[in-house]
């Protein structure tokens, strides 16, 4: 079996996105593999804690994705303030006698976002609408790469270690297998400290709220890197809280004075991209149908450019607006309409990017949560729960297919679901041993 088909069979997908299936990303060739162990959004520090923890695996794995994508040139991104981590990768790097490059980079927002790791490391810029492969590279997460590493044993991605830090009593990093209750997760972490809590899978900018969601849904991921906890009466319970776009284009026609400082600090724009937030909000204001502004302007239709990195909306906006929501509910509708950003060609990054990079620290303290930075970053449990709901669809791509039946006896690492028949997606194994008691859209095992 070669080293695609070890991803494959393991159910390997992008482990800080996404959740793009892994064995179809690295079947290509590029001249760059770039590993992002920059934990791009505040308060996280799971991938930091695998490095420190597995840098002999995750370099193991680089050198067989590097092969497999005939990659010239193996570069590891990463924030040089991680001093111990950098020291364990470099350890690791030499004990393998690789050709591996550690950059350095500063600590700003979103630094971890792939189209900035890919401009930082190679001096490309990926043109506006395209992929990193567009410009000879391949950015996979450091967490990727320790899973293609365990595929390498036999051993499926079926468990995750995930940052839980927040308003709770004992914040720390999570061992949970896939499909794992949240609350257990919480509840690990010593519970919340606050009734009615918010919570964000994810990171405070650009992560998932959940805990509006039904609780079956509320359960680990393939994808899953943090889970956060804040009250509702915090900024973040604020700047999370639901909203329609009825109520932002109202607040947009009110209150939006196109200071246009929400451009001057967008990231993708600062790359060149011909996202112009400050302009869409200027758009929105006006009476028009939101299908007929999308239809006519094509200053509308670039809000498919936008990362959602959040910049616009907790750093740049003075008046308390919102553009990076603006611009994901415009990219629904683009969706729905079957609408796409075009593809442009390469840009060269503004001449003011560098001393417009949003340091993290700051935005961080913007949030009203710098007081729980770096607060589990040693701290490390594990949690085995009775139950687990393993969804179908765990990234990008088709939802699998079941492959057993209320009543069968399963085995922690047993294939549960397969990829439909010549569709992208991915595969779903059994993360603990158990009894099936129910298969839809998600497959739930209760231990025994």
């Amino acid at each position: 079996m070669n080293f695609l088909e070890q991803v494959r069979d393991a159910g390997v997908i992008g482990c800080g996105g996404a959740g793009f299936p892994t064995h179809v990303k690295w079947n290509t060739t590029a001249e760059y593999l770039i590993v992002n162990a920059v934990e791009c959004e505040p308060l996280l520090c799971t991938d930091r804690y695998l490095i420190r923890t597995f840098a002999d695996r995750i370099i193991r794995a680089c050198l067989a994705a590097a092969e497999q994508i005939h990659a010239q040139k193996i570069v590891i991104a990463i924030k040089k303030a991680y001093e111990s981590e950098c020291k364990a990768l470099k350890n690791a790097i030499e004990a393998h006698r690789a050709n591996i490059e550690i950059h350095m980079m500063e600590s700003f927002y979103p630094a971890g976002d792939e189209q900035v790791v890919v401009r930082e490391v190679t001096g490309r810029t990926v043109p506006f609408g395209g992929i990193p492969l567009d410009v000879g590279a391949v950015v996979s997460n450091a967490a990727t790469l320790l899973a293609a590493s365990d595929a390498m044993d036999g051993a499926p991605l079926i468990e995750k270690y995930i940052t839980v830090t927040g308003a709770v009593r004992s914040p720390c990093i999570i061992k949970a297998p896939i499909g794992t209750p949240v609350a257990e997760c919480i509840r690990m972490a010593g519970g919340a400290l606050t009734e009615d809590a918010l919570m964000i899978a994810g990171g405070p900018m650009m992560g998932q709220v959940i805990s509006d969601k039904p609780e079956r849904e509320q359960a680990v991921t393939k994808t899953t890197s943090g889970l956060l906890v804040f009250s509702r009466e915090s900024y973040m319970g604020t700047y999370r809280c639901p909203m329609d776009l009825q109520a932002l284009r109202k607040k947009a026609a009110a209150a939006c004075i196109q200071c246009s400082y929400c451009t001057m600090l967008c990231p993708r724009h600062l790359l060149g991209h011909p996202l112009e937030p400050h302009r869409i909000m200027r758009m929105l204001a006006r009476k028009e149908e939101i299908t007929a502004l999308l239809q006519e302007n094509p200053t509308m239709q670039n809000a498919a450019y936008c990362s959602n990195c959040g910049v616009c909306t907790v750093y740049a906006c003075p008046m308390g607006l919102q553009p990076s929501r603006v611009n994901a509910f415009l990219k629904e509708e683009m969706s729905r309409m079957g609408l796409r950003g075009a593809k442009g060609p390469e840009t060269e990054p503004l001449d003011e990017r560098e001393w417009r990079k949003v340091p993290t620290g700051r935005l961080t303290a913007r949030l009203g949560a710098l007081h729980y930075e770096g607060q589990c970053a040693n701290v490390v449990r594990e949690v085995i729960p009775a139950q687990v709901t393993i969804s179908l669809r765990q990234g990008a791509g088709k939802a699998a297919e079941p492959i057993v039946k209320k009543g069968d006896a399963v085995t922690a690492g047993s294939l549960i679901a397969e990829i439909p028949n010549g569709a992208l997606g991915s595969r779903v194994h059994a993360s603990i041993s158990g009894t099936v008691t129910e298969v839809s859209g998600a497959i739930t095992i209760v231990g025994g």
